[in-house]
């Protein structure tokens, strides 16, 4: 969705721009910097090359170590969701709340074994405070107890005041290797009741980072747990033991970093950069080599940064001032098209954003030959559920159920909105039939496991030629959705 507002912002960017005055003052400002450059780079490129490479450095490691840090936060924003949601849902607190009834355990059970596939590691563990039973994916492994040091992180976890609880842990129950563990506790009336977990196994997350050769990852007893050469990891090698005195230099600096932070030092020839997890006890520590001796025996380094100065002097003048002119209108377009094309009680896209996104992909169904599903889908008895509830609870279910659309429309190219009132639709790219009524009932059956309302769904799958019509598309999906309600609501039409 963002990237979809993204683009459109860019194209009315560069409508705005090329009919600007502006646009001369900017072509003759590149013209002249780029013609700076080469004219510069046939006598100092060498020397300029090395200067960049000295200044900009720590900056390319922090950069390289930031991309690494954000892939491991998608994975755990994606974990994190689940179990928010795992964590609100009636049966699971039903059940942490009596574990010694049947009808309870079978409820959840089968919630969580349906809701494993969507974590990383397809494992799900769940413990409550009544039994202390502790359960992976349905099966019982041990009691909990206050004296066993084990056990100490679910009896911190029911403590924390700003879930999740995040952190590395050995599983010494049956995979035997470190994960990364989410621990998200079950409220009932502001109490914990229990806490579910989910996990990443941090040698897939570390084999997925692809880590360069000069870039490791420790814990924060100095231990190796990541590297290009996986032998660090697997023996354990410890910074001290790696880097001798500058490890140990390393690990003290890492000791009195703030999450989220970074920092950059020389030690001797060589440039380290540091950055901390925002959420784990781990740190990244890449190294380079500074190597100024040939910068200074040339002759020509007077030369060198005169030049070098007077590009830095151009580039900073020319950055500030299309920054100057461009800031307002980027920031107003984007304030413009969010406010515009986002529903403001569930954020998801509104109708106008609809409009303009069906056409592009009826388009590009058009271009290629594929295959373009969509669904439209009301909320059974809405306004029988503001009545008795009151709207603020109607709100707060339009939310729930946007909140559903993000776990069940999770490809990039899906595409989900309000269509207005209790009434939603989900586009669907290169999706057949088969693989629509697949999300459309995982949809139903998500809407009616929250226990507050069901859906109705109507479904059309369509590779559309030029001679078809959008519209006619679109009613027929509305038609499929009154079918649906015609047939006792709570089903999926196609």
């Amino acid at each position: 969705m963002s990237s979809y507002i993204d683009s459109v912002a860019d194209n009315l960017d560069r409508q705005i721009l090329f009919n600007m005055p502006l646009r001369k003052a900017v072509i003759l400002f590149s013209a002249l910097l780029f013609a700076i450059i080469a004219i510069g780079s046939s006598f100092a490129y060498y020397f300029s090359m090395r200067k960049i490479l000295n200044e900009g450095l720590a900056h390319e490691l922090r950069q390289t170590m930031n991309t690494k840090r954000f892939m491991l936060k998608a994975e755990l924003d994606k974990e994190i969701l689940l179990l928010k949601v795992l964590s609100e849902y009636p049966v699971v607190k039903d059940y942490f709340l009596e574990p010694g009834s049947e009808d309870a355990k079978k409820a959840v059970f089968e919630l969580f074994e349906h809701h494993k596939e969507y974590f990383q590691s397809q494992i799900i563990n769940w413990i409550n405070v009544i039994d202390s039973n502790y359960y992976v994916n349905g099966k019982f492994k041990e009691k909990y107890t206050p004296s066993n040091p084990e056990h100490k992180w679910f009896f911190d976890a029911l403590d924390t005041k700003n879930p999740p609880v995040i952190k590395v842990a050995f599983d010494y129950l049956d995979r035997y290797i470190y994960d990364l563990y989410i621990d998200y506790p079950v409220f009932s009336e502001d109490k914990a009741i229990g806490v579910i977990s989910g996990r990443i196994s941090l040698l897939y997350f570390i084999n997925k980072l692809n880590l360069p050769e000069n870039i490791l990852i420790f814990d924060k007893s100095g231990v190796v747990i990541g590297a290009a050469d996986e032998k660090l990891a697997k023996n354990k090698k410890t910074l001290k033991e790696l880097f001798g005195a500058k490890g140990e230099e390393i690990h003290n600096r890492s000791r009195s970093m703030s999450k989220n932070s970074s920092q950059s030092f020389g030690i001797g020839e060589n440039l380290y950069v540091l950055n901390s997890m925002e959420e784990l006890d781990l740190f990244l520590v890449s190294k380079d080599k500074i190597d100024t001796k040939k910068i200074l025996e040339e002759r020509a380094t007077m030369v060198f940064f005169a030049l070098l100065l007077l590009l830095l002097l151009v580039f900073f003048v020319f950055n500030k001032f299309v920054e100057y002119i461009l800031k307002p209108i980027n920031k107003n377009m984007l304030s413009y098209i969010e406010t515009s094309l986002l529903d403001d009680l569930t954020k998801l896209p509104n109708k106008r954003f609809f409009n303009m996104r069906i056409e592009d992909e009826w388009s590009r169904a058009i271009r290629g030959k594929s295959s373009l599903s969509f669904l439209m889908m009301d909320l059974d008895k809405f306004k029988n559920y503001n009545d008795k509830r009151g709207h603020l609870e109607g709100d707060r279910l339009l939310r729930d159920v946007a909140r559903i659309f993000s776990y069940c429309v999770n490809r990039s190219s899906d595409f989900a909105a309000r269509f207005g009132g209790e009434e939603f639709c989900v586009i669907l790219p290169n999706t057949k039939i088969e693989g629509a009524k697949k999300i459309a009932e995982n949809i139903r059956a998500s809407v009616e496991r929250a226990g507050k309302t069901t859906i109705s769904i109507g479904l059309v799958c369509k590779t559309p030629v030029l001679e078809d019509s959008m519209h006619q598309f679109i009613e027929l999906a509305d038609q499929k959705l009154y079918e649906a309600k015609n047939a006792g609501r709570n089903k999926v039409c196609s």
